[in-house]
């Protein structure tokens, strides 16, 4: 969970979902849990997501 925590927490990220499309929602991480990430999307909604589905970006 520590590295879950120094690879995501606070940053940007942009979903990507299992097929790695880059053309999805970006949003910053709320929370990261040993059940997955949460993410605030920009549109203001709020999802957890499976870290293999979130690509970090600036």
């Amino acid at each position: 969970m520590d590295q879950l925590k120094a690879a995501f927490a606070g940053k940007r990220v942009q979903y990507a979902g299992m097929n790695g499309t880059t053309d999805r929602p970006v949003g910053k991480v709320w929370r990261v849990t040993r059940y997955g990430v949460w993410v605030t999307f920009d549109d203001g909604s709020r999802q957890q997501l499976h870290p293999e589905g979130l690509r970090v970006i600036n």
